[in-house]
C-alpha cells in the first residue's frame, strides 16, 4: 500500500509540475502577444488580464544561504526573459547545442561571482520544418522555407555547422508559430 502510495504521489506532482510549467509558458505567450499588438482589437481587455492572472508566475528564489539567485524565465531567441520583462544573455553555444526555441522555459543560477549557468527545464511545443540556408540584408543566416517564411537562426550554429549559403536545413521552430526564431536540427551541405 506504501508503494503505491508513493507512486501515486509522484504521478500528481509531476502532472502539477507540468501544469505549472504550461500555465508559466502560456502568461509569457500572452505578454509577447500583447507587446507585439498581435491580438483582434476587439477581444475585451478583461479576459487578457484574466488569461494572464491564471497563467501564475515564473519562479525564483535563493539557494546556498542566500549565495546563488535562481530565476526562471522564457527564451525568446535570444534572451531568457523573467516576468518583470527582465532580460538575461543567453549564450549562442548553449542555445546551439541545447536547440533552444522560443517559449522554451530555462532555469538561471546566479553564482556568488557572478557566472550565469542555465538549463532548460521545459520545452515549447516544437515543429520541424525543411529550410533553405540563406542571408538577410544585414549578412546574417536566415532560414527560408518552401513557402517563404524567413526564420532568424543562432549565428554560432550556422558557423558550428559550417553552413554556407543555398545548404538544406531542418530547423526546429515554435508550433505556436507566433516567433521568427528558429534551431537548426540539421544541416545538408549544398553539393
Amino acid at each position: 500500500m506504501a508503494k503505491q502510495n508513493k507512486t501515486s504521489l509522484k504521478a500528481v506532482e509531476e502532472l502539477l509540475s507540468k501544469i505549472e510549467t504550461d500555465m508559466k509558458r502560456a502568461k509569457m505567450i500572452i505578454h509577447q502577444i500583447i507587446e507585439a499588438g498581435w491580438w483582434d482589437i476587439e477581444i475585451d481587455e478583461s479576459k487578457i488580464k484574466m488569461l494572464e492572472n491564471a497563467a501564475g508566475e515564473l519562479w525564483s528564489w535563493s539557494e546556498d544561504n542566500g549565495n546563488i539567485t535562481v530565476i526562471e524565465g522564457v527564451y525568446d531567441g535570444y534572451f531568457m526573459i523573467w516576468s518583470d520583462s527582465k532580460k538575461y544573455p543567453v549564450p549562442m553555444n548553449y542555445s546551439s547545442k541545447t536547440k533552444l526555441i522560443p517559449g522554451d522555459v530555462l532555469k538561471l543560477r546566479i553564482m556568488p561571482d557572478g557566472k550565469l549557468v542555465y538549463k532548460l527545464i521545459a520545452q515549447a511545443n516544437r515543429t520541424y520544418v525543411k529550410a533553405t540556408l540563406s542571408k538577410s540584408d544585414e549578412h546574417k543566416y536566415t532560414a527560408m522555407t518552401d513557402d517563404g517564411e524567413v526564420y532568424f537562426l543562432n549565428q554560432a550554429a550556422v558557423s558550428y555547422f559550417k553552413g554556407k549559403t543555398w545548404d538544406e536545413l531542418s530547423i526546429i521552430i515554435n508550433a505556436d508559430g507566433i516567433w521568427d526564431f528558429a534551431a537548426i536540427e540539421a544541416l545538408i551541405p549544398q553539393q
